[in-house]
């Protein structure tokens, strides 16, 4: 895991020495272990690619990046998890190293510099081809790894984080006011909208995408995977499924659970977590193991997680939540990438991240990703009822839901199926929070509308493919890369494997929810690996976070930061957020209100 960034441009516009420098002290999180870069003039171009490595593969210098061959230089952040056996396959000989860099060096050049289906793994990276002298920047298909980029007439800057854009370039902020309202109006859903962010003429690089730059600076995107294909479905047994699933989830993970240091892991208690663990468990992985300990009875997970680590006999550390540092955690962070932080939540990764970094560990395995292709939210069960209401089946399908899934739900749309399905005609129902909150938005409002895409014509699967590329994921990677390279750590996703999510995407609705049961077919595919206890747990949890866990709402300082810039207020209704901020007990959407507006003081606060 690392850190790139870099320009290609006129000789008479490359960044000063000054600028590099400072950018690659900017990166070092991303990459203590070392910080390089190269230079290379072509005509009347000048090609800079800057390296900041966080060494998790071949640890040895050799392995140092920029690095660069007699057709080619690359510089790359992320894990190519098949290079070993990428590396057998194309016959790749004569390698100086034992990393993923140098396989993925050779493997572009043999694919004419376009990732195929063969490559696995997560990636942004920077590749130029001497001999045609063309620049590639691409990201992986789930986009787990960030790329930015900023366009001129004449060249390009990008990087892993907005700020190495700012430091190469040197040019003022301006911010984007249709992003900041969007934010404010609905939240981490907004993210991702469009590839626009908070500040003008910056753009990230799109997942599954490559962008080339030639050396007249023509500029072509191009899609290398498409996750809006039409998929059809395959006529195969529930059990014949179950056994792929069970046979694809063991050979990704293995690939996944390869690196040249300790492994950390992330357990909720949940079903993704927990299969996380069996395999590694199967595989003779020794994994350490954190987690949260919640003294609020509605989210503590803590006897699911006990009951598979005494029977695993796995070693498992808790950390419990305060007020302390959260502050400094928020500050720092969106300071460094100028992004907000997607949700509360991303504070207790903060947390678990400063934990595990402080116990040394360098890579860190997370559950995302099992939701959105399984199917594992309470609104993947609406979904799923409202494409079956014209099925036969409906009322069998209905009563399952209203006798298992109805009863575990907190929110009220979303146990209410027909209001749900009146909402969801006009927009996505996961925006139904913006009313609750539109009361302290000001009448300034901007022309911004949430936009629906359809993934596919089915209900429910576009539901979780909108989940998966769009509303609920793309947050999640942002803001879990944000935290965990904060910390020097890399996080890996097993689940995010294209070859297991066209395989899920390929298979009958009904497999995936069953008998009252969301991820029916990935529970089944764990049978005599975990404990009953835990395949039969229905209830959602996720990590508490609360507002006032994390702050003090009364306290000088949270007040003096929410109301800290001008541009921000001005988008907010400041009497009616005062009301607010007073109330006892905040609900939900308020609560993500008030996160919202906190961390756009501190974005657009810092210079």
């Amino acid at each position: 895991m690392c850190g790139i960034a870099g320009y290609f441009g006129p000789k008479n516009k490359v960044p000063s020495n000054l600028s590099i420098l400072n950018c690659l002290k900017q990166m070092k999180r991303r990459g203590p272990d070392s910080q390089n870069y190269k230079i290379k003039r072509y005509d009347k171009k000048t090609l800079i690619l800057l390296h900041s490595r966080l060494s998790i593969i071949d640890p040895k210098k050799i392995s140092n990046q920029p690095m660069e061959d007699e057709d080619s230089i690359i510089s790359f952040n992320g894990e190519i998890y098949n290079y070993l056996e990428l590396k057998k396959k194309l016959d790749i000989k004569k390698l100086a190293t034992n990393s993923d860099t140098e396989v993925l060096l050779k493997y572009l050049k043999i694919k004419k510099n376009i990732p195929k289906d063969d490559l696995d793994g997560m990636w942004s990276y920077a590749y130029f081809d001497k001999k045609k002298k063309n620049l590639f920047l691409s990201r992986d298909r789930f986009g787990e790894k960030p790329l930015y980029y900023k366009v001129e007439k004449d060249l390009i800057y990008f990087g892993s984080d907005i700020n190495y854009i700012i430091s190469l370039s040197k040019e003022k902020k301006i911010y984007n006011e249709e992003k900041v309202y969007s934010f404010l109006a609905n939240g981490f859903k907004s993210l991702f909208l469009d590839d626009k962010t908070f500040l003008k003429g910056i753009n990230t690089l799109k997942p599954a995408h490559v962008l080339k730059v030639d050396i007249n600076n023509n500029l072509k995107l191009m899609q290398y995977w498409k996750n809006t294909k039409k998929i059809t479905e395959k006529k195969i047994s529930y059990r014949e499924a179950v056994k792929t699933t069970k046979k694809i989830i063991t050979e990704e993970f293995k690939k996944r659970f390869r690196a040249d240091f300790p492994i950390a892991c992330l357990l909720s208690g949940g079903i993704d977590s927990t299969a996380i663990s069996a395999h590694s468990i199967k595989g003779n992985n020794k994994l350490k193991y954190y987690s949260v300990n919640s003294e609020n009875p509605n989210y503590n997970e803590k006897p699911r997680i006990d009951t598979l680590c005494k029977k695993y006999s796995l070693k498992i550390d808790y950390i419990k939540m305060n007020q302390l540092n959260n502050y400094d955690f928020l500050e720092k962070i969106v300071a460094e990438t100028n992004y907000p932080l997607s949700s509360i939540s991303y504070l207790v990764y903060a947390h678990l991240n400063k934990k595990i970094k402080n116990d040394k560990y360098r890579v860190l395995l997370s559950g995302l990703g099992g939701d959105e292709i399984f199917g594992g939210y309470y609104t993947h069960h609406m979904n799923f009822l409202i494409s079956k209401i014209k099925n036969k089946r409906f009322n069998y399908y209905y009563k399952s839901w209203e006798t298992h899934v109805k009863p575990l739900i907190r929110s009220n749309i979303l146990s209410n199926l027909e209001e749900y399905k009146n909402l969801s005609s006009s927009k996505h129902p996961s925006f139904h929070e913006k009313k609750e909150i539109e009361k302290y938005l000001s009448n300034k409002k901007l022309n911004i509308d949430y936009q629906k895409i359809q993934f596919s014509k089915n209900f429910f699967r576009n539901g979780l493919a909108t989940d998966m590329f769009r509303d609920t994921l793309p947050p999640q990677l942002l803001s879990s890369d944000q935290i965990s390279m904060f910390f020097s750590i890399e996080n890996r996703s097993p689940f995010l494997s294209h070859k297991l999510y066209e395989f899920v995407n390929s298979i009958p609705d009904d497999y995936l929810i069953r008998n009252g049961f969301g991820k029916s077919m990935l529970r089944d595919s764990l049978k005599h690996m975990i404990p009953d206890e835990i395949l039969k747990f229905r209830e959602k949890i996720g990590f508490y976070a609360d507002l006032d866990l994390f702050f003090d709402r009364k306290s000088k300082i949270f007040r003096d930061m929410l109301f800290q810039n001008s541009l921000v207020n001005s988008f907010i209704n400041m009497r009616q957020v005062e009301k607010l901020l007073k109330q006892k007990k905040l609900f939900n959407a308020e609560a993500k209100f008030i996160f919202c507006i906190l961390n756009l003081a501190i974005l657009i606060s810092k210079k």
